[in-house]
């Protein structure tokens, strides 16, 4: 292979990586390798969580009963031919009538809630990112000044101002010169492709067209070397990937100028409307699918708890979500009767984690667990913030609080995934996060990574052991899935290019299992 098209195509390898972890909660795909986080490792050889092994031993043994699994996220397609009798249904209200019957202030919420839209069936998809509207409410204020022209209380303002607008700088800044290099790829490739379709005479490109051309000279052969290489990698839709990316970053997440939240009418009780699958329910429809998708119906993929019953609740739009819209959220799930709230989002500032934290305590207080993604930035939740964040700002955790890092199938340095945040205060267990097969939606499956699907991975399991036993508290349930998960503390993990044991970098440094903990829940707590 040439070595200038081979550098060519590293680099934007290099950029597409950044492309897809820029953002916490991001995903990114791969190719498909099967729901191996259903597997078993002594018996399959992968670091899965042995979930078709859990579900045989409880063959005969007990029956599971419902369990409410809230989805905050960005949706979820309900009509996925693989959720059929998975979703939630509210039968104290009256489908499309009009009219709240059961009078919890959400009209029509049969299958769950949309706090993104209105009750015209507006809604938004995309969003700025938290640090893009902080600046934005002070940068009239702010913007051209410095320290010395503020004394006391907005000094101090200025100072927290400028430090934002120092990160956000930096960003965008990263953003652009990302975008620059990718830019001249997708021409690159843009230019060979309209070259070899001249040549060949041909509207489209097949890998069998580009190895019987015979180039002409050492130039024709670099670009259809390229073009092969660049088919085989799968880069014409890595750029389409990109490209939607750039546009979202530039155009909405640091956009000063893009305010779509005027379409929400947040002054009221039960803003919103019952759209759950509204906009681009991609990632939503993905999460759901790994805790509930049908098994064995020979398919889409098998869900890991065939007694979930989803409860979609949208909060999380293409960018940052708001405090309110997450507060009002985790509220509405735990009045609607889950029992466990998945929560595969975050960022990195709350400037109202105060509704946050009492919407957490609400839970608590009804016994909710709640399951949160790490975040995918490959950095320390103890160091840098990631929000919600289930410790209250304390020492520890809540007891009722799981945060997720991601694993991926190979044992060795790469089980921690290199995306995936870590902290040994703030993230509690590890679980599969790498190429993970789900529901996307109409109808079809995809693979994503991210601790975004690994958090409902433990989501799954804990639906397991409360459907087992239904009087099992949110905390037996984190207890059980913390002592029965996989020990593999002793793994070394390069960190910032130093090996590091992984029972540095998380609290309960073991892979959750299914298996284990549905065996020690039965063997424990069978009457």
């Amino acid at each position: 292979m040439n070595d200038m098209i081979e550098g060519c195509l590293d680099s934007l390898r290099k950029t597409i990586l950044f492309v897809a972890f820029f953002a916490v909660g991001s995903t990114v795909v791969f190719a498909q390798q099967g729901d191996w986080y259903n597997l078993d490792f002594e018996d399959d050889k992968v670091r899965g969580v042995s979930v078709n092994k859990a579900l045989k031993y409880l063959e005969g043994k007990i029956e599971l009963q419902p369990v409410v699994v809230a989805v905050i996220d960005d949706g979820v397609d309900i009509y996925h031919p693989d959720f059929e009798g998975r979703v939630f249904i509210n039968v104290n209200e009256t489908p499309e009538d009009g009219v709240d019957n059961d009078g919890n202030l959400y009209v029509d919420d049969v299958h769950g809630w949309n706090f993104l839209g209105n009750a015209e069936g507006e809604n938004i998809e995309f969003e700025t990112l938290e640090i893009t509207r902080l600046i934005r409410q002070d940068k009239e204020r702010f913007e051209g000044k410095s320290a010395s022209d503020f004394k006391g209380k907005e000094k101090k303002a200025f100072k927290k101002y400028a430090l934002l607008k120092e990160a956000y700088d930096e960003q965008v800044d990263e953003i652009k010169n990302s975008f620059s290099e990718f830019s001249q790829f997708a021409a690159m490739y843009s230019g060979a492709n309209s070259f070899a379709r001249e040549k060949l005479g041909r509207d489209d490109l097949t890998v069998n067209m580009l190895m019987e051309y015979e180039p002409a000279d050492e130039g024709e052969r670099q670009v259809f070397d390229f073009l092969l290489m660049a088919e085989r990698e799968g880069l014409r839709e890595q750029l389409e990937a990109g490209s939607e990316y750039f546009d979202m970053a530039l155009n909405h997440h640091y956009n000063f100028d893009f305010e779509p939240r005027e379409v929400v009418d947040d002054s009221k009780l039960g803003y919103g409307n019952n759209m759950v699958w509204a906009a681009n329910p991609d990632h939503g429809t993905h999460v759901a699918g790994i805790i509930a998708a049908v098994r064995g119906n020979d398919f889409g993929i098998d869900g890991i708890a065939p007694n979930a019953v989803i409860l979609p609740v949208r909060a999380v739009p293409g960018g940052d979500e708001r405090d309110k819209d997450v507060a009002a959220a985790i509220r509405y799930a735990v009045d609607m009767g889950a029992k466990v709230i998945n929560m595969s989002f975050g960022k990195p500032y709350s400037p109202e984690e105060e509704l946050v934290y009492e919407a957490i305590k609400y839970a608590e207080s009804k016994d909710v667990l709640l399951i949160h993604a790490a975040g995918n930035d490959g950095s320390n939740n103890d160091r840098v913030g990631n929000y919600p964040d289930g410790t209250l700002g304390k020492r520890k955790p809540l007891k009722n609080w799981i945060t997720v890092a991601a694993s991926g199938p190979k044992e060795g340095t790469e089980l921690l995934a290199e995306f995936s945040n870590y902290g040994k205060k703030k993230v509690d267990i590890i679980a599969p996060g790498v190429d993970i097969l789900s529901l996307k939606p109409e109808g079809e499956t995809a693979s994503n990574s991210g601790t975004s699907m690994a958090a409902p991975v433990v989501s799954g399991v804990a639906a397991l052991i409360r459907g087992m036993y239904p009087e099992l508290s949110a905390k037996d349930v984190k207890k059980i899935l913390m002592r029965t998960s996989q020990p593999v503390g002793d793994t070394m993990i390069m960190v910032d290019e130093k090996e590091v044991k992984l029972k540095k970098l998380v609290r309960n440094p073991g892979v959750v299992s299914a298996y284990e903990a549905v065996k020690y829940t039965h063997e424990k707590y069978a009457p």
